[in-house]
Parts: C-alpha cells; sequence; structure tokens
C-alpha cells in the first residue's frame, strides 16, 4: 500500500496495509478473517504488532514522529526505522540465527515488518526483571557482537571497502538530515 505520506496504523488500517503489500500478505494471507493482530508496544516509542493466522505470522513496527508516551510535544525523527531497517538487513546477513528476518520496509510510513519470534519470547529486559535464567543469553550475544563488529571493521575490511561503508554511513546521514 503506498502512501504519499506518513499517518499511524490502527489495527484496522493495519489489516488493510497487510493485505494491499504483497511481501507482507505472502507471509501472513489476505483473510482479514483469520488474522489476528495484538498491540505489543512499551508505550514508550513505537507502536509493535504482532500479527498471527493460519497461514503465518509476523511482526509489524512502526516509528512515530514523536514519543509516543509523551505526544507530539516531544517530536523524534521517524527516519530512525530507515537506520533500524538499513542496520537490521546488515546484521542479519552477517549473523542470521540471531537477527529476525526483515521482511519489508516502507520508508514513508516508517514501518518495519520481520519474523516474529514465536512465543514464548519476551522482550529480554521484561524477563531478567522477572527473573528467568538465560542460560545461553552471553554465548547468544557475544556471537551477534563478535560477527556484527568483526565483519564491519577495518580488521576484516580492506581500507577501500571500510571506507565505501562509511561514506554509505555518510550518505544515509545526510538523506537523513535532509529529510528525504
Amino acid at each position: 500500500m503506498a502512501f504519499s505520506e506518513f499517518r499511524p496504523l490502527d489495527e484496522k488500517s493495519l489489516f488493510d496495509y497487510i493485505r494491499a503489500t504483497p511481501a507482507l500478505s505472502e507471509k501472513i494471507g489476505t483473510n482479514v478473517d483469520e488474522m489476528k493482530i495484538q498491540e505489543v508496544g512499551d508505550g514508550n516509542l513505537n507502536f509493535v504488532y504482532i500479527v498471527v493466522s493460519p497461514a503465518g505470522s509476523l511482526v509489524i513496527k512502526q516509528a512515530l514522529p514523536y514519543v509516543r508516551c509523551i505526544g507530539e510535544s516531544w517530536p523524534m525523527t521517524k527516519e530512525r526505522a530507515y537506520f533500524e531497517a538499513t542496520v537490521l538487513k546488515e546484521h542479519s546477513r552477517l549473523c542470521p540465527e540471531h537477527v529476525p528476518e526483515l521482511y519489508h520496509f516502507d520508508r514513508t510510513m516508517s514501518l518495519i515488518g520481520m519474523k516474529y519470534l514465536e512465543p514464548p519470547h519476551i522482550i529480554l529486559r521484561k524477563g531478567l526483571i522477572a527473573g528467568i535464567k538465560y542460560p545461553l543469553l552471553a554465548e547468544h550475544v557475544s556471537d551477534y557482537m563478535a560477527k556484527t563488529l568483526y565483519y564491519t571493521s577495518l580488521l576484516y575490511n580492506t581500507t577501500t571497502e571500510h571506507k565505501r561503508a562509511g561514506k554509505l554511513s555518510v550518505l544515509l546521514y545526510v538523506d537523513y538530515l535532509s529529510g528525504r
């Protein structure tokens, strides 16, 4: 669904968005009657929806142009979703076993569609607060950090490759500042 300008999605408009977006509807189907959408964002910054149907499941994350828990009086850039999607795509290439697959990114809508980590997945912070033990946490985090940090560093890349990646980062930042 191509929107010419940003608008926050709710459950009803998200059904329509999924139905009109092949990268998402291929994962979940288009039968709205079979879909269940649950908003699970913690209320601070983004809308986060878990979408489940008999055909599949996914997570939709939409960045708002303000701090969600405060309102429009505390503006934020929607472009943060662009940077998140860019990093998610690169990190999933470098460490696919620890990064959810990116299905879709819509820059106008500041929306990311990604693989749903099936239950009993919960936000790590909430699990730690609840006293849940994660025996593989250190191994998984260190594996992720080692791969993403090493393969984006001068230890792995030539100076030219590293410089090109740095220029890309600068260009992304200039795009961000210019509102493109």
